[in-house]
């Protein structure tokens, strides 16, 4: 109506039937619209603080997740699990038990409805398990609640709470006493992580019902089973040596151990290992451990696991001034008859150059006077010159000795005084002869007493002190092989004891100075032989391609004074970071040093047959070597033979 008036609409159809478009506000078209909304949001929200539900942003997730768990609703549980197998994977550092409480102990009621759920599909007296979809979604909810403690417990905070949960421990005793089945398995393997990161938060007492599921679990055919109970066992031991449980474990999980250990699994070998050093630790196990004839291979398998991975290779070191030069021989050697003989066989001026080889070699740092080298030669034929053998004329001798050593030549130095001096110059005495065949004969080195000669006589004050120190006589004995040395040493210097003697006397060792057994000596004559023998070079060149260690020859020391390069033979096994051993091969031979120390005779007679092989692997295993030396020390009881 207008005023008075009554106006109808109009029913004809307009003549522009398209739909108007109309603008749509957006961030990008209009901008300014959309900072005026939230200006005018907030200002609203002040204006009226006391509006329901103003500022409210709602639960947390963490808050949500831990109702909904407690909630029991089906769907709330599920998006509670799902979420937290997210986050406990993602940033399972943050979470923490103690932050949000109740979480944790709803998980575990959820674990623990496991027992009901077996009890309902597993009925008893029957060997086969009934699944059906109901059962497979129930079991894979319970194994994400025990995925989730699992990733929790690797927190030490987390694990130390768990421990202290009322029912925690009897919930994981239960879990992993389940049946057998292949559906079980995976939420067994996240109870043994568990209890491996929750174990040194946890007593252990005799009649305690976590260690005997533990012990059957090491008679499965699991492996992970297997691996799990062997690291749970170790850590909930360590730190218990008074209890002793785990030497109630039977002969036939420990024989089954020390089978595992010749697999080339090293994870599976490692934990076997570990066990066999905590149960190494008392003395009642480790006499079960190496009762024969069970004890001598299981001593050969951590002697075999000291190599394990071991990387072979070779060591070169180049020592500098390490080694003392080389004492050049002045003395002319005196020839054994056997090489006189063979030179009366040459005629001169043959003779004469065959014996300045044999008697002197190449050096060009080297000199000797003329008439040194003709009155040795001349006192060593001149005998020999009535039977038809005359010697060579001096001028002709010295002209011979270019013959002999073709960079050897004879020279006139002035010298003070306006005198001159003969030398021959490129030559120096052998410190022992050279057969004509060029074999070098073997010095006897054993001193045989000294040359001070004035024991037994009256000497004044001035003799005593202008008298020189004594200097040690050598045994004057040339060999020709090290077999011919050995007996002369036996024959000459180590004389077999007198029986008719009731006090046998006292033996030494005098090779080059030795003081092995000075100043009581030794009436045991093996021992002193054995020692002796040491001191004996070697008969034959070593057989090896790659010799332990070749020490240089006195001809390396002199050809470089300076430098020498030595190459040791290396087999090395896994360090740290800081260079130390570790791995498989440190807590084998942790292992044995138990034995040795534990086993009491029957350990150090079990390791003594391995001694070679120690001391090898002692030389070549660099990061092992003070382990073993400490193993071979508690062998020995503290005497180590040189």
């Amino acid at each position: 109506m207008n005023g008075s008036t009554l106006n109808f609409p109009s029913f004809q159809s307009s003549s522009i039937n398209a739909p108007i478009g109309r603008p749509v506000a957006t961030p990008r078209n209009v901008p300014h619209e959309f900072v005026n909304h939230k200006r005018r949001a907030a200002e609203v929200l002040i204006s009226n603080p006391n509006r329901h539900g103003a500022g409210h942003q709602g639960a947390t997730p963490m808050v949500r997740i831990s109702m909904g768990l407690k909630s029991g609703i089906p769907s709330e549980v599920d998006y509670a699990l799902s979420q937290l197998v997210r986050i406990s994977f993602e940033s399972g550092d943050d979470l923490r038990a103690e932050t949000y409480p109740g979480l944790s102990e709803a998980l575990f009621e959820k674990l623990a409805t496991i027992q009901s759920l077996a009890d309902t599909r597993y009925p008893e007296g029957t060997g086969e398990l009934l699944e059906d979809s109901k059962f497979v979604k129930q079991l894979e909810k319970i194994n994400e609640a025990a995925l989730v403690l699992r990733n929790m417990s690797l927190q030490p905070d987390n694990a130390r709470y768990f421990s202290r949960l009322k029912n925690g421990r009897q919930i994981i005793v239960t879990c992993m006493n389940l049946p057998g089945q292949s559906c079980f398995i995976e939420l067994k393997h996240y109870i043994l992580d568990m209890v491996e990161a929750m174990a040194i938060h946890l007593s252990l007492a005799i009649d305690d019902d976590l260690f005997p599921t533990l012990h059957a679990n090491l008679l499965s055919d699991d492996r992970g089973l297997v691996l799990g109970s062997l690291r749970a066992i170790c850590r909930l031991v360590m730190g218990h040596d008074e209890a002793n449980c785990i030497g109630q474990i039977d002969k036939r999980a420990i024989d089954r151990i020390k089978a595992l250990i010749m697999l080339e699994d090293e994870d599976l070998v490692s934990a076997c290992l570990d066990f066999l050093y905590q149960y190494t630790t008392n003395e009642e196990n480790v006499e079960k451990l190496i009762q024969p004839p069970d004890g001598i291979e299981i001593v050969k398998q951590l002697t075999r696991l000291l190599l394990h991975q071991a990387v072979p290779g070779d060591q070169v070191v180049f020592l500098t001034g390490s080694l003392k030069p080389v004492v050049k021989a002045t003395a002319i050697p005196n020839l054994p008859q056997e090489i006189v003989n063979d030179l009366l066989s040459y005629t001169e001026p043959d003779r004469a150059a065959k014996w300045m080889r044999c008697c002197f070699e190449e050096d060009q740092s080297a000199d000797i006077t003329q008439i040194a080298l003709w009155q040795a030669y001349q006192a060593r034929f001149t005998e020999y010159v009535a039977a038809g053998r005359p010697l060579l004329p001096a001028a002709e001798f010295i002209k011979n000795v270019s013959v002999a050593f073709n960079n050897a030549s004879a020279m006139v130095l002035p010298i003070a005084g306006g005198g001159q001096k003969f030398i021959i110059k490129g030559i120096k005495p052998r410190e022992t002869p050279m057969s004509v065949k060029g074999q070098v004969y073997l010095a006897c080195k054993w001193i045989t007493g000294t040359n001070n000669s004035t024991a037994g006589t009256e000497t004044t004050q001035a003799q005593q002190q202008q008298q020189q120190p004594a200097q040690p006589i050598r045994c004057p004995a040339q060999l020709a092989t090290p077999q011919d040395l050995w007996v002369h040493i036996l024959k000459d210097h180590i004389s077999p004891p007198d029986l008719t003697q009731q006090t046998q006397a006292k033996l030494f060792c005098n090779w080059g100075g030795c003081e092995r057994f000075h100043p009581a000596g030794d009436s045991d004559r093996r021992k002193v032989i054995a020692h002796v023998r040491t001191h004996m070079p070697e008969t034959s060149p070593p057989k090896s391609s790659h010799p332990s260690s070749r020490y240089p020859t006195a001809s390396d020391w002199l050809e470089d004074p300076k430098q020498i390069k030595l190459v040791i033979r290396r087999n090395q096994t896994g360090t740290d970071d800081r260079g130390e051993a570790a791995g498989i091969p440190l807590t084998a031979v942790l292992v044995l040093r138990n034995v040795a120390r534990r086993g009491m005779f029957n350990g150090k007679e079990l390791l003594s047959g391995e001694r070679p092989v120690l001391f090898e692997i002692m030389a070549v295993n660099k990061p092992l070597a003070t382990y073993i030396a400490d193993l071979l020390v508690e062998e020995d009881e503290g005497e180590v033979d040189d």
